[in-house]
Parts: structure tokens; C-alpha cells; sequence
């Protein structure tokens, strides 16, 4: 056993030694790298001793912040675009911001020790394949630091204060209770209204925290799902299929997936409609076809008849009796061939992942909301009178999946 260990351990370290070798193999196979990068993940916490627990555990909490601070300094682009490696003088020099020598010497040997970058030499560092990937979500670590990490801390007094037994209201929530809000600025989405440069943060980052994996686009099935709801729709329907609606995004921002839907199924005649906040759909800069509609999906939903109404990480951001006002008003204007369409991570009932158990707790800190399993989706949709179809996942690692239902029967057309 102890050679056989032997054996793994230095084949590992040689992975280590030239890791550029490894990237380039694994692609080929991604079950592959997701096998080895799972085994590894779970074996770490059990090799640790109690104090390498500890050590880990204990002061994760500085490594996000760390980084903020890093790309505050274009640590990570200036080294990932220098041909060579940087000095610590070099760096501060480059950054524009004249941090303290000694002071960045201090953030830079932090970063190198989490892999963020790699040390060279005495102060002397290049860019890490580590960091790099981090660069390419900047907008998330700040909005990580600046937006949650107040919400997150104060989770724990918030669920003593309820006797674990969080509210379902809108107003008090964690992120309220840690950042003092006032009395104007109710939920997080209220107190961005009077902090753009958080909200670029946030919005940057919801467009763009799934770069990079599959979309419910690719999956045919849901495709044909839509496009034949829409010829049912507008049969018999004056001016038909030329103005019937095909796809209402509610709640989506500045129109990313009207874009992508329109491009996707350009032979589909009929209006894409856009719906959000109208402070939001004010800054969408659509295309011929797309329409934009200013509305409060708590209010109402003015769009009757539409072939589909789509929700994409909305309904995660609601607790239940919210959420259930806001599918009311979709049900009401429904067609009975009308389709709703929720593109949500739909937890697994045992063994949900990380990806999922921590976004999750992250909508309890921030807006008393959850991220759902399935039986919790399909209970909610049946007590707002939908019936689920099917759900298709479109990336099973990250439970991503779009719920694919229809009005039920006994509400009627």
C-alpha cells in the first residue's frame, strides 16, 4: 500500500512540475479532468490533520478580498500581459495606483502562496493559469467582496435573531440587517438603485457567470417545444403568426437572451419581448424584432398569449409566496398551449453539489430566497396551477436546467 501510495503521490507531483501538459491532454477527455479534479477536491479534506483543517477553514475568508485587492491593482492583467516576469517595483509602477513596495510585496507573496500567481524568484513574479481564470470574472469577485460578503457574515446573527427560522419577507433579510439599510432601500435590489458602480458589478456578473458552458439553446428539444407552441398560439389568431408573440423574457435585464433566442431560431416570425424594471430596459440596445416593456413582474404581466414566458435566474431570488404571485400573473394571461420556461439550477434531492449548496445559501443571505430541488419546483408550480412537462437539463455538473410546463387543465384557458 505505502509503494502504491508512493508511486501516486510522485506521479501527481510530476503532474504538478508541468501542469501546462496536463491542460493540454485533458481537454480531449473532460470527463477525464473532471474525474481527476473531483478525486482531488475530495481527498484534501481527508489527508488534513486537525490543524491543517483549521488553517484552511479559519482564514478562507481573506482569500477573496485578497483578490479584489489584486485586480483593484491590475496585478493579475498587467502580469498575464507582461512577456516576462515583474518585479514588485515593476508592478507598482505599472499599476498606476503607487501602492507601497513593501505593502504589495505583502499581497503578492499572499496571492503566490493560493497559486493566484507565481513567485519566480525574491520578488519577482508572472501570471498563474489560477489567476487567470479569475481575471476573466473580475466583476464577480467584486461583486462577491463589495455586494455579498456583508450578508454572508452577518448570517449567522440574522438566523439567531429569527431562532433559525428565517422570514419570508422581502425587507428583512441578512444583507439588510448587516449593511443598515434604510428604510428606501428595502432589498438589494433596491440599495444598487443608488450605487452604480455595484450594480454594473452585479449586472456584469449575472451576463456572464455561465461564459464559457452549454446554454438551454442547445438543446433541440426545448427549441421545438417553442416553436411549436407558437404555431398553436396564433392559429386562428388575427394577423397570425406575423404578430403573435413568440418569447417573453421576464426579468431579463438588457435583453442578453432575447438576442441570443432571436439569433438561434431566425426563421421564427412573430415579436420577442423583453421585460424588466423600467430604469433597466431603458439601457437594452435591441434589434429590429425585439421588443422592449417596462414592467414589475410583482404588479402584473401585460403580454397575453405568448407561445413562451421565460424566466432565467429569476425566481431564485424570491421566496416562494413571492414567487408564487409572480407565476399568477403568468398563468392568468396564459394560452393553453402557451409554454413557461424556468432556467434555474434544479437541485437533486440527495447529493447536491457545491455549485449549487452555496448559491443557495448565498440567496438566504441576500434576499431570503433559495435555490430549489426538484421536487421543490414541482411542488411550488403545482400550487400555482402549472403542470411540468418535462425538465431538460442542459448541464448536469451545475444542475442547469430549463423546467419546461403549462397551465394545468382545471385553470383553463
Amino acid at each position: 500500500m505505502t509503494s502504491s501510495l508512493d508511486s501516486t503521490v510522485s506521479f501527481l507531483e510530476k503532474l504538478v512540475a508541468d501542469p501546462s501538459a496536463v491542460r493540454t491532454d485533458l481537454p480531449a477527455d473532460d470527463q477525464l479532468r473532471k474525474r481527476l479534479l473531483t478525486a482531488i477536491q475530495r481527498l484534501v479534506p481527508e489527508l488534513e490533520t486537525p490543524a491543517e483543517s483549521w488553517q484552511r477553514v479559519l482564514y478562507n475568508a481573506l482569500e477573496l478580498p485578497v483578490a479584489r485587492i489584486g485586480i483593484d491593482i491590475d496585478i493579475f492583467k498587467l502580469l498575464k500581459e507582461s512577456p516576462t516576469p515583474l518585479s514588485t517595483e515593476e508592478l507598482a509602477k505599472q499599476s498606476g495606483k503607487t501602492p507601497d513596495t513593501k505593502l504589495l510585496a505583502r499581497i503578492l507573496r499572499y496571492l503566490a502562496s493560493f497559486s493566484l500567481i507565481r513567485e519566480v524568484d525574491t520578488d519577482v513574479w508572472t501570471a498563474s493559469h489560477f489567476g487567470n481564470n479569475l481575471l476573466l470574472q473580475s466583476a464577480g469577485v467584486s461583486h462577491m467582496v463589495d455586494n455579498c460578503f456583508v450578508a454572508m457574515v452577518t448570517l449567522p446573527a440574522f438566523l439567531r435573531r429569527h431562532a433559525y427560522n428565517p422570514p419570508t419577507t422581502k425587507d428583512d433579510t441578512a444583507f439588510a440587517q448587516g449593511n443598515h439599510v434604510s428604510p428606501e432601500e428595502k432589498t438589494f435590489f433596491d440599495w444598487l438603485k443608488t450605487r452604480p458602480d455595484n450594480a454594473r458589478d452585479f449586472n456584469v456578473f449575472m451576463g456572464s457567470h455561465r461564459t464559457g458552458v452549454r446554454t438551454w439553446l442547445d438543446r433541440t428539444e426545448v427549441i421545438n417545444e417553442i416553436t411549436d407552441a407558437f404555431k398553436k398560439v396564433t392559429t386562428g389568431k388575427e394577423g397570425g403568426e406575423e404578430t403573435g408573440v413568440s418569447f417573453v423574457d421576464i426579468g431579463g435585464g438588457i435583453g442578453h437572451q432575447c438576442k441570443t433566442f432571436k439569433k438561434r431560431v431566425p426563421y421564427l416570425k412573430g415579436k420577442i419581448i423583453l421585460e424588466d424594471l423600467e430604469e433597466v430596459v431603458a439601457n437594452a440596445e435591441l434589434e429590429d424584432g425585439i421588443e422592449k416593456v417596462p414592467v414589475d413582474f410583482l404588479q402584473s404581466q401585460p403580454v397575453k398569449g405568448a407561445a413562451s414566458y421565460y424566466f432565467r435566474s429569476v425566481l431564485r431570488n424570491w421566496p416562494d409566496n413571492y414567487s408564487r404571485t409572480i407565476l399568477g400573473y403568468v398563468r392568468d394571461v396564459m394560452d393553453r398551449d402557451s409554454l413557461l420556461l424556468i432556467d434555474e439550477l434544479v437541485l437533486p434531492d440527495k447529493g447536491a453539489h457545491r455549485y449549487e449548496t452555496q448559491l443557495d445559501l448565498t440567496m438566504l443571505a441576500m434576499l431570503n430566497a433559495e435555490a430549489r430541488t426538484q421536487t421543490h419546483w414541482t411542488q411550488l408550480l403545482a400550487e400555482v396551477g402549472f403542470e411540468v412537462k418535462e425538465i431538460v437539463f442542459y448541464e448536469e455538473e451545475a444542475r442547469e436546467a430549463v423546467i419546461i410546463a403549462k397551465k394545468a387543465a382545471s385553470w383553463g384557458s
